[in-house]
């Protein structure tokens, strides 16, 4: 065998505007309530939507938050912050997690000794929140005391600890496993114990040590490595983390608690591909559908996102952080009767739910359904009147209809129960101007822009805030700014439906269709590598080899971390004899998404013509484990460790 026998994974040139691999074949996931259109709203009139009102829904997905999907609206971000997992209080943390009352430690103890650590983990995060009081005195019971004393083994050790860590006495059950460990120096159970009762006791940090010894003693068993990742991304020590997930996932690849754990860091850093890698064939939990929805959508995959939660709520079909999380995607897609019908879907098998009925006004009034959104605000309000979102939603709804004194009050109240929305303080300094308040309209406004308001109609409110100050050159300035950054929107918008035009064009075989509106995309953004990157990938179907590497070398220019464009332009070197620019380009693609397996085995593959042996080895061995099963991946494993040449200089 010989290496240069291997070949380019096929897949190579049907790459879609995604920097990595897709997971699996497309199913055609429908939900039932979806596709049953209610009559329009007789309130809603596109063509008498004001410039101002339609701002507001094209702002819509704009703003970024630390919820669930991409880009989404303030309003998202609030009604989802306590329905979808965060970083530094995990969902099963809550207040209101089953695992939130305090248990028998010695229930701790055998979940932890019989079961694994991933159910303890569980429990123990319900105390995180709250320091646990430790007993002055160490007083157990006698009988224990006793046979500790008459026989001072690691057993007898870890029975009178977990007395005293059931009784809240956790200095005292620390104290107890530290003389064990001065008898038995390399018990890693006891070092892990001392961990877990650090942790129950909310002093997590000071548990790092022994959890570290714990796992240095014994690495083959899995609840020190959850635990002690559970503690590293608590401090803040993501990357550590990662690793503990991981060698938790080498011991059990089923543990969920792993699983979890890893993809939220994943999602942490932007690692989109690696998520979808990790839980393409992970149970079709809430969580993991939303987590794996989250990176389907960050790599412009909302086709699949829309299946993954669909599926997902076909099986969980009241679940209301799964129908947030699709209406974000059907938004995202334009769907947004799909998304209001989904919403009143979730109300009516959710009777009572203000989650339910809050969800279903933000998509009526962000998407200019005023009339139906009416009847339902006051009655939230009534609800919830210390509500940010809630304020805020029926302050645009009366801002809809001409009331602006009554607008301005609940906004008021909206901005001073969350400073920190751009969205209220526009919304308010939008109101304020109807009101010709001038001066306080010009405040909030400067705040909105500030804070990171992205509605062109921003600059043109607060140039009529400063026109009604007097401040003519102030104004002419912000109209400028107006004028420019909406001709700018309405370009991307222009050159994003074509784009997508070109999409639809592909997939239905329609190649010199698609190639023009490409073209007409990257006319009116010619900075737009994605732009730039499917036209290339359009003019590879055609056969135009030339025109398709001008392409790639102008977006990868404009976005080296484009890795699909580096990966395919890769592709295109290697096969015109280039080797070390092939090199250089799959180096990019991996640095840019490292759970691109293509990429590594053109990597491998390439290394190994160029003579470049060990590299190879390594580059086909990560391919291997990010994809276990790729046959490419194992044939040229093969191949290098069967080819005399491969074999030279191994290690």
């Amino acid at each position: 065998m010989r290496i240069t026998e291997i070949d380019y994974p096929d897949g190579s040139k049907k790459l879609h505007d995604y920097d990595g691999p897709v997971p699996g074949p497309r199913r055609d996931v429908r939900h039932p309530v979806l596709f049953n259109q209610p009559p329009a709203d007789p309130g809603h009139s596109p063509a008498a939507e004001t410039e101002t009102t339609s701002a507001v829904s094209a702002a819509i997905f704009n703003v970024r938050t630390d919820s669930l999907v991409f880009a989404i609206p303030y309003s998202f971000g609030l009604a989802s912050q306590n329905a979808v997992m965060h970083r530094k209080r995990p969902a099963w943390a809550r207040d209101d997690s089953p695992w939130s009352c305090y248990p028998d430690w010695q229930e701790i103890s055998s979940v932890v000794t019989q079961r694994g650590a991933g159910i303890a983990v569980f429990v123990l995060a319900g105390f995180l929140g709250s320091t646990l009081p430790a007993c002055a005195a160490c007083n157990g019971p006698a009988d224990l005391v006793a046979k500790l004393k008459a026989h001072p083994t690691t057993d007898n050790t870890v029975l009178l600890g977990n007395w005293y860590a059931s009784h809240k006495q956790f200095d005292c059950a620390i104290a107890t496993f530290r003389t064990g460990l001065k008898s038995d120096p390399k018990s890693a159970q006891l070092h892990y114990l001392v961990g877990l009762a650090f942790v129950v006791g909310n002093h997590a940090t000071d548990a790092l040590p022994d959890l570290e010894r714990a796992v240095q003693l014994d690495p083959r068993v899995i609840k020190p490595h959850l635990l002690l990742a559970h503690v590293y991304d608590q401090a803040g020590r993501h990357k550590e983390a990662e690793e503990e997930w991981h060698q938790a996932l080498a011991i059990d690849p089923k543990s969920e608690t792993a699983l979890e754990g890893l993809s939220q860091d994943l999602l942490g850093r932007n690692a989109y591909i690696d998520v979808v890698l990790l839980l393409r064939s992970a149970p079709r939990t809430e969580k993991f559908s939303i987590s794996l929805a989250k990176a389907l959508g960050n790599l412009n995959m909302l086709d699949d996102a829309r299946d993954v939660l669909t599926e997902a709520l076909n099986e969980r079909p009241r679940s209301l952080p799964l129908s947030s999380a699709l209406i974000v995607v059907l938004v995202k897609q334009l769907r947004y009767q799909d998304a209001i019908n989904l919403a009143q879907h979730m109300v009516e098998v959710n009777p009572g739910s203000q989650e339910a009925e809050v969800q279903l006004l933000r998509i009526l009034v962000l998407t200019n359904h005023i009339n139906a959104a009416r009847p339902i605000g006051p009655k939230l309000l009534a609800e919830r009147p210390h509500d940010a979102e809630v304020l805020y939603l029926n302050g645009i709804v009366l801002r809809s209809v001409g009331d602006y004194p009554g607008a301005r009050k609940l906004l008021d109240q909206s901005v001073a129960e969350d400073p920190n929305s751009p969205n209220s303080h526009y919304e308010l300094g939008m109101v304020l101007v109807f009101l010709k308040d001038w001066a306080p309209a010009r405040q909030e406004l400067e705040k909105a822009i500030a804070m990171g308001a992205k509605e062109p109609q921003a600059h043109y409110q607060l140039a009529l805030a400063l026109r009604g100050l007097g401040d003519s050159q102030g104004a002419q300035k912000e109209f400028q700014a107006y004028q420019d950054q909406k001709a700018s929107d309405e370009s991307q918008l222009e050159a994003s439906m074509k784009a997508a035009q070109g999409d639809d064009d592909l997939k239905n075989d329609k190649l010199q269709d698609a190639i023009g509106h490409y073209k007409e995309a990257v006319a009116a953004q010619p900075d737009n590598a994605n732009f730039k990157y499917k036209l290339a990938l359009g003019l590879d179907r055609a056969g135009d080899t030339d025109g398709e590497r001008a392409q790639l070398e102008q977006a990868v220019k404009l976005d080296p971390g484009l890795a699909g464009a580096q990966y395919q332009l890769g592709y295109l070197l290697s096969r015109a004899g280039d080797s070390s620019g092939a090199i250089e380009h799959f180096r990019l693609a991996v640095k840019a998404a490292p759970g691109y397996v293509d990429a590594w085995i053109s990597l491998s593959a390439e290394l190994a013509m160029a003579g470049q042996f060990a590299e190879a080895r390594n580059a086909v061995a990560m391919a291997l484990r990010l994809d276990p099963e790729s046959e490419r991946a194992q044939k040229l494993n093969d191949q290098l460790s069967h080819d005399p040449a491969a074999q030279q200089n191994q290690p």
